[in-house]
């Protein structure tokens, strides 16, 4: 990862200690005026002795900026002239950063006071992971997200989404990725993985992130006794939509493409043809045929970058497949599959245990 010269603007938080290592939280921002507001109230809030706020600033039109640089002049804010997405708008927090541990934190979010040093307490122990709180959905006990899997196909979804938080998530376990809402790395870390693949403009980003983490031997660990509320779908809406479709299915076919071995791609073949059968007929029932064929499309006009990327993070991997998808899940339960979500999932464990064996 490139490193960036620090600049004297940047703004500390310390509370009279500095034996903490420094923690730097980037708050990525596009038109968020009123709930940016409240998330970085509570981020101020937060127990941990030692940690800098960067706000980074997609082009924003509702006089975000104005309120950051008027009720929190302590924040550091980096305007850019456009909206260039999750992974840029956050790789750009990334390199003016400082900290030895970073904190990718979404502007939909509220933190509790003690969120962070719980986070830092399991990253001092061992900074070669990412880690994710526990994120409950704001205003109810109901989960968003008890860590994140990724189905053995790729298909992406958060573990008890929707659920009571009664403690059934409760124990601290390592899970297949950490959502892009609230993820904790070390320096240390994203210097080895590297920054986010800015091929994905939202959506994917954090799936392919800890994929490639997983490849080059780190995990995730999801770490309950951090609590960050979140108001998911605040961007996009929890609501399948035409345009959250495209960047969805774009982003899982990336990663697959990119992120499997040769040899798992040929032995996957035939199921992923009949996945592709599968995720046509819902495009169609959905009304979402045209965006599914430009998936296609946008994957076919950027192939010679696909396979750039690809070659590159093969070239690169320590662990096989067989220790990535060790990982990953079977069956597949989300929201978004409505009355289908029990039968489609049965079938796809049946095809990922069939699967399964051949993966080397």
């Amino acid at each position: 990862m490139s490193k960036v010269a620090t600049k004297s603007q940047t703004s500390f938080h310390n509370l009279g200690r500095n034996d903490e290592p420094l923690v730097s939280i980037i708050v990525l921002n596009f038109n968020g005026r009123d709930i940016l507001c409240e998330c970085l109230r509570s981020v101020l809030e937060t127990n941990y002795p030692n940690y800098e706020v960067i706000v980074v600033d997609n082009g924003s039109t509702d006089e975000s900026c104005a309120l950051v640089e008027k009720e929190f002049p302590n924040v550091q804010l980096i305007k850019n002239p456009g909206n260039f997405g999750y992974s840029k708008g956050n790789n750009i927090g990334i390199l003016r950063s400082k900290g030895e541990f970073m904190v990718l934190l979404n502007n939909d979010t509220v933190v509790t006071p003690g969120w962070l040093s719980e986070l830092v307490r399991e990253g001092k122990q061992n900074p070669w992971c990412f880690y994710q709180p526990k994120i409950l959905l704001v205003g109810s006990d109901r989960i968003n997200s008890a860590g994140n899997c990724v189905q053995l196909f790729g298909f992406a979804f958060p573990r008890g989404l929707g659920e009571v938080d009664v403690g059934q998530y409760d124990g601290k376990c390592e899970v297949s990725y950490a959502s892009g809402a609230c993820v904790l790395a070390s320096r240390r870390l994203v210097e080895d993985v590297g920054l986010l693949d800015e091929g994905f403009f939202t959506f994917y980003e954090d799936v392919n992130w800890g994929w490639r983490g997983l490849m080059r031997g780190f995990r995730t660990v999801y770490v309950p006794s951090a609590v960050v509320y979140h108001r998911w779908g605040g961007s996009w809406g929890r609501l399948m939509s035409s345009r959250k479709f495209f960047l969805i299915e774009r982003g899982r076919l990336a990663t697959i493409l990119k992120n499997y071995s040769s040899r798992t791609l040929i032995v996957m073949l035939p199921v992923l043809f009949l996945i592709e059968l599968m995720v046509l007929f819902y495009s169609f029932m959905k009304g979402f045929m045209s965006e599914k064929i430009g998936v296609y499309s946008n994957l076919i006009k950027n192939w010679g970058e696909l396979l750039r990327k690809r070659r590159e993070i093969q070239s690169i991997r320590r662990r096989s497949d067989t220790f990535v998808t060790s990982f990953f899940s079977e069956e597949l339960t989300h929201p978004y599959l409505g009355g289908f979500s029990v039968l489609l999932s049965k079938l796809l464990g049946s095809l990922s245990r069939i699967v399964r064996p051949l993966i080397k």
